[in-house]
């Protein structure tokens, strides 16, 4: 697999073609699928005050890169430092003010090397080596100087301070665990389905899953959801909305590529009502102006806003915010939860090793975020989830039976809300590059 594990490489449309990828991937059937029998999950107290729940998952950054120095979190020690497998020095975690990055090998066999047993000294030997990035769809001029030190640098407030500021306004999770130790394309599979069907990066790319995702439940359920997809590639410098052209919201949606195999699962394919649920991100802007937010819904990014190395930092950041800032204008937001993820830690430096779950589990650790009205303020939640948690919560609330073992034993991040707090007003954060100042004052909380 190329450098970037090939995460840069578009994949066309589910076609006859590929039928022999279709075979493999009927072929791959998890192990761990539950119990027909498993009961229908009920929701914990105060769970039925959320109405809408939104999923954010950006790109390629672990715990430590984002909030490592975060205060309450948990950090790398003081005298952490790893040997540079070149010269021998003693590399330390490092603030690094450049916004673009390098980062590193973030696949299967790159993740098992950092974690080498839980010793979590893999990082700096797997980005000595070569990146690849031939053909990859990579502006020559945002290419950054090649350095592979910068896996262990670290951003805070001064690089990303809008995501400090909904830390400090609301939860943030430093024990959020990518699902499978490995790349976008696996990770994206465990946010929908619990499971990856046994791929885990390596190897040709599946052009169906025959396994179930959660929306064929929330389908079955008539729970409305949408799976947006981000077409544009620039922050507007007003309100920090990506839309794209209106040929691309056109072609986007249900084209299958590593951050949206969801036109590739069998089910969607063959239903027309689910299929149309997949939609370009400028109809997330109108939904959400219009108090129209669907029950669940998903919105992943284009690669320029996705915060994956080499793009801007700050433009992920921009585009976030908007799309934080349209649920918090418009009228859902008193009913919503916001729940903003990383799919994998894109080589960066963390220092907690993943608790073993099972053979393709977890992954290297990488942020969470809560934003809610009834979210806790100023919170560090310190349980272990990952993103069969998004998975157990949306089951929960809707009594959905769970899909695997993963979303059954899951956490459902219950204890990132205090639903016996009067809903907060939004607070509303600047959606340019420079974001609003860090901190934002407090809001006052009533019960």
């Amino acid at each position: 697999m190329a450098a970037f594990e090939r995460k840069h490489k578009w994949v066309i449309r589910v076609t006859s073609v590929f039928f022999v990828f279709s075979l493999l991937a009927v072929s791959l059937v998890s192990s761990c699928a539950s119990p027909q029998s498993a009961a229908p999950l009920t929701p914990p107290p105060g769970l039925e005050k959320i109405e809408h729940l939104v999923f954010i998952l950006q790109e390629n950054r672990s715990f430590d890169s984002y909030f490592g120095t975060y205060p309450g979190a948990d950090g790398p020690p003081p005298d952490t430092a790893l040997v540079d497998p070149v010269d021998g020095s003693l590399v330390a975690p490092y603030h690094d003010n450049n916004t673009v990055n390098r980062g590193g090998h973030h696949g299967w066999d790159a993740a098992k090397a950092d974690v080498n047993g839980g010793n979590m000294d893999g990082f700096l030997r797997e980005a000595y080596k070569p990146l690849d990035i031939t053909n990859e769809p990579i502006p020559s001029s945002s290419t950054p100087d090649g350095n592979p030190r910068d896996v262990m640098g670290w951003h805070d407030y001064n690089e990303i301070p809008n995501y400090w500021n909904y830390a400090s306004l609301y939860v943030l999770q430093d024990r959020m665990f990518s699902s499978v130790a490995s790349c976008s394309l696996p990770s994206h599979l465990y946010a929908l389905a619990g499971q990856s069907g046994g791929y885990i990066g390596k190897g040709p790319e599946p052009s169906a899953y025959a396994f179930p995702a959660i929306t064929d439940l929330l389908t079955a359920a008539k729970i409305d959801w949408r799976y947006y997809v981000t077409s544009g590639k620039e922050p507007d410098p007003q309100n920090g909305h990506v839309i794209g052209s209106k040929s691309e919201q056109i072609d986007h949606p249900d084209k299958y590529t590593y951050l949206n195999p969801l036109p590739a699962f069998q089910k969607v394919q063959s239903d027309p009502n689910e299929l149309g649920r997949l939609v370009d991100t400028a109809q997330f802007y109108s939904d959400a102006q219009a108090g129209q937010l669907p029950q669940v819904s998903w919105i992943v990014p284009s690669l320029p806003v996705s915060e994956h190395p080499p793009y801007d930092v700050r433009e992920g950041v921009a585009y976030v915010t908007g799309l934080v800032n349209a649920i918090m204008q418009g009228p859902d937001w008193y009913s919503t939860a916001i729940f903003i993820s990383w799919d994998d830690f894109g080589g960066f430096y963390d220092h907690v090793p993943p608790p073993k779950v099972d053979k393709y589990g977890f992954g290297i650790r990488v942020p969470g975020l809560v934003v809610s009205p009834y979210a806790k303020q100023g919170y560090i939640d310190h349980n272990t989830y990952s993103f069969d948690s998004w998975l157990r919560i949306v089951e929960e609330r809707f009594g959905l039976r769970p899909m695997t073992h993963r979303d059954r034993n899951a956490l459902d991040m219950i204890d990132s809300f205090d639903f016996s707090q009067r809903p907060r007003p939004p607070a509303v954060l600047s959606p340019t590059l420079e974001g609003s100042s860090y901190p934002q004052p407090p809001q006052s909380i009533e019960h």
